[in-house]
């Protein structure tokens, strides 16, 4: 059975997300450069992501993907899974347009949403069992911006529920503007598949729209936002630049009248 897709128009932009939307409109041969030079940890964190949900669902599943891309990543971790729809959701247009092609042949029902992933999280009505967000939280400035989406993805997954991000990681009282001095040297080290000019555009980038926080900020906003449990999955080799999190949403629970 062939995937039965599904395009939905764009929603109201964010300030924020225009900032995002222009580096990937203008740079994402770049960001594919370093997608496939695997700088960023892209399949490690497949393969890690796949055998949770594998161990958490056994039954078929609802999948929603922030800032999706091309769906390539997405398409990775759900290889041999129990998918019942996978929803996606990005700024870029163009990206969106590959994704199509990505899930085309999938045995799955696929959407895809133009538009800004914390106004469609804010819309969404129909509770998915797992999403997934990779390296776009960040573009939020501030911890209250970042708390209402972890606040708005509780209530966008089912009960017994999960989420999992990677994002930009800083030590415990590190300012960003030091974060980003310390791990200036091993991001060009990382992304030696780039040139000089493709890094500079790249760099560029970071240190205007990365807001990293610490281990613990990340997770406090889970806790915050109700995630029964909240955790660490990985870190990226070397100083601590990005790691990854793992949010599970209570199951119902009954009470006896």
């Amino acid at each position: 059975m062939t995937a039965q897709g599904k395009f939905v128009p764009s929603l109201r932009e964010t300030a924020g997300a225009r900032d995002a939307l222009s580096f990937f409109r203008n740079e994402w041969n770049i960001y594919q450069k370093i997608v496939q030079s695997n700088a960023m940890h892209h399949r490690d964190l497949a393969s890690l992501l796949g055998a949770v949900i594998s161990k958490r669902f056994a039954v078929p599943f609802h999948f929603f993907d922030l800032a999706c891309g091309d769906g390539v990543f997405a398409k990775s971790v759900l290889h041999g899974l129990p998918v019942a729809r996978y929803q996606g959701v990005d700024l870029n247009e163009n990206a969106l347009m590959q994704a199509a092609e990505t899930f085309k042949n999938c045995p799955y029902d696929f959407e895809l949403h133009h538009g800004d992933m914390v106004a469609w999280v804010n819309r969404n009505r129909t509770p998915a069992d797992v999403m997934w967000c990779g390296f776009s939280l960040h573009h939020l400035k501030t911890c209250g911006e970042k708390q209402a989406l972890f606040s708005a993805i509780y209530q966008s997954l089912k009960p017994g529920g999960l989420f999992a991000c990677v994002e930009p990681t800083c030590h415990a009282g590190e300012s960003r503007e030091h974060y980003l001095a310390r791990t200036r040297p091993q991001v060009r080290s990382r992304f030696a598949a780039l040139d000089d000019q493709e890094f500079s555009q790249m760099w560029a980038h970071i240190s205007e729209h990365d807001h990293p926080e610490t281990v613990q900020s990340w997770l406090s906003m889970g806790v915050r936002a109700g995630f029964e449990t909240s955790r660490e999955i990985y870190r990226m080799p070397g100083d601590l630049f990005c790691a990854a999190y793992l949010f599970e949403k209570p199951a119902r629970r009954f009470t006896q009248a």
